[in-house]
């Protein structure tokens, strides 16, 4: 089968490889197509220590045609995190794409409890049920209180698809972005109102937000979300950052806050976000997309989307 290979820092490229065979309790999929995400862009850049398939928000068919997203945290489900339903804290979970080869191919065998129907959804739009369901997750880890207003901080993919969960939950949502164009995409896509970091979200809210959801990386949206929050509310720290980042933990104590983070999704998180597509209360096509074939996938997953683009989705077949 062909797939993509990353063999080095920066060395990717689209080989002729055997074919999975599944293990027991695995299944064999025809890969419909997979989406980049960022964890794909640093894991090519830093390559890894043998050559590895990335790709992890991905949808297929079965050998009976029946069309399936995949939920790519693989769990031991005897541990105690896995007892708890915390499938996604397991520590010795494998996560697809990156401890065994992913999605950016033509097959891929994955174990037959992470594959959840996709009924009618356009199996190219379903890959992005994965980055969706991670939004799910973290809206009901950080016990969200959806009947009060929100910020999200950071209007990229995954500020949009938080956002949408917020409002589809009944939250009135306030984006905050530095860049113009990008404040203007969000109030396009849908969201309530979009803002400057210089602009107090709680003149367009009536009250100081409840929740902070921070997606853009840095120590200054991070700091931006503490002081900004209602006393007593809740600041998720959403964004991977790229380094240690000081925290004013004095914002924390004498505002009565909660600092929270989390990282992926558990089974039924996927398995909600499915709900949220299929009912149309999201509208994942409306995510300002690309799609590029399998021999496109190297450049995709080694540089950034072009300007307006927010997600760019390899279709296999």
């Amino acid at each position: 089968m062909r797939a993509v290979r990353v063999a080095g820092p920066g060395d990717v490229s689209v080989l002729d490889i055997p074919s999975p065979e599944p293990a027991h309790g695995e299944v064999l999929l025809e890969v419909a197509a997979t989406a980049v995400c960022s964890t794909d862009r640093k894991f090519a850049a830093r390559g890894h220590d043998s050559p590895r398939t990335p790709g992890h928000e991905v949808t297929g068919r079965l050998l009976d045609g029946t069309v399936v997203g995949v939920h790519p945290e693989i769990a031991c489900r005897r541990c105690q995190a896995c007892l708890a339903g915390w499938h996604n804290r397991c520590p010795y979970r494998e996560a697809l794409g990156l401890d065994r080869d992913g999605g950016f191919a033509e097959l891929v065998a994955v174990p037959s409890s992470q594959v959840v129907p996709l009924g009618d959804l356009d199996p190219v739009i379903a890959t992005m049920l994965e980055p969706l369901a991670c939004a799910v997750h973290a809206v009901e880890v950080a016990g969200i209180d959806t009947a009060r207003p929100a910020v999200v901080v950071g209007a990229g993919a995954m500020g949009i698809l938080c956002a949408w969960v917020l409002q589809a939950a009944g939250s009135r949502v306030v984006v905050c972005q530095r860049s113009p164009q990008r404040r203007r995409l969000a109030r396009d896509l849908g969201v309530n109102a979009a803002i400057g970091p210089d602009e107090d979200p709680a003149d367009h809210l009536g009250e100081p937000p409840a929740a902070i959801v921070v997606t853009a990386p840095g120590a200054e949206p991070l700091a931006w979300g503490l002081e900004r929050v209602a006393v007593g509310g809740v600041v998720h720290a959403f964004a991977s950052l790229p380094g240690v980042v000081p925290v004013d933990v004095n914002v924390v104590h004498y505002r009565h806050l909660t600092l929270v983070g989390s990282t992926g999704s558990r089974l039924q998180d996927y398995e909600r976000a499915c709900d949220l597509a299929a009912s149309g209360a999201i509208k994942l096509e409306r995510l300002p997309h690309r799609v590029v074939g399998l021999d496109g996938a190297p450049a995709a997953v080694l540089d950034r989307p072009p300007s307006g683009v927010l997600k760019t989705i390899v279709a296999v077949s």
